[in-house]
């Protein structure tokens, strides 16, 4: 079979460089960059990111003790926490009933001072005592008393070291 002058003849393919070269190259970015990413989420999954914030469930009779009182007889829904930091910080929160708190206050601090409703810092806070460090403890104690409802009220107690 012969040519004619119009038709032109096939490229002959020799053997040698192929382009697997650069789509290999191509493919090996993306190959790699998922690669890591499934490599930082598994060491993500089986770290342990539980972080520790210093606050821990105490005894609440610790707390209380703390700040040179004991739990009142009827507390409902008692919390008690340690905030571990250079000083060590209790906070409990409890309901009492409204016409026990201040009684539980005086039997605790006889030398006072008393629930005063005036000057409480924060919103809804009806009533509150500050103290600061006496003649044997090291603690300061902050109450902060809000009613909640006409026969209970929540209570907030602090013990901390100033």
């Amino acid at each position: 079979m012969t040519q004619a002058e119009t038709e032109t003849a096939p490229d002959q393919v020799l053997p040698g460089r192929t382009r697997w070269g650069i789509f290999t190259a191509i493919l090996a970015v993306p190959t790699l960059v998922v690669a890591g990413l499934t490599a930082l989420l598994v060491a993500w999954l089986f770290t342990d990111d539980s972080v520790d914030t210093g606050v821990r469930k105490v005894a609440c009779a610790e707390a209380f003790a703390y700040g040179g009182a004991k739990p009142p007889a009827g507390a409902r829904d008692l919390a008690c926490v340690l905030e571990a930091a250079q000083d060590p910080r209790y906070e409990a929160r409890l309901r009492l009933r409204s016409a026990d708190v201040s009684a539980w206050v005086a039997a605790s601090y006889p030398d006072g001072p008393g629930l005063r409703t005036v000057q409480c810092g924060g919103d809804g806070v009806d009533a509150c005592m500050s103290r600061g460090p006496v003649a044997g403890q090291s603690s300061s104690v902050q109450l902060e008393v809000t009613h909640d409802g006409p026969n209970w009220s929540e209570v907030r107690f602090v013990a901390f070291t100033p």
